[in-house]
């Protein structure tokens, strides 16, 4: 089961965000879940935070991404 499969399948708190890493190529190769989004660290370098809805939508796009990439 990939994470794409188990966000859309899985129920998780409404207040749960997920920070994304990319690569220098712009690819993801980190998801890392937020427990609580209120102590994450705030600044100029803090990544972004998204919801469950935001996060599945990122992973689809890296899907089709690299679906088109293989194609080619």
């Amino acid at each position: 089961m990939t994470y794409l499969t188990h966000l859309k399948r899985a129920v998780h708190c409404p207040s749960c965000r997920w920070v994304v890493k990319k690569n220098l190529k712009d690819y993801i190769t980190e998801v890392k879940l937020v427990y609580k989004p209120s102590e994450y660290r705030i600044g100029p370098k803090a990544r972004k935070l998204y919801t469950r809805k935001g996060l599945i939508t990122i992973l689809e796009t890296e899907r089709e991404k690299k679906r088109l990439i293989k194609d080619a």
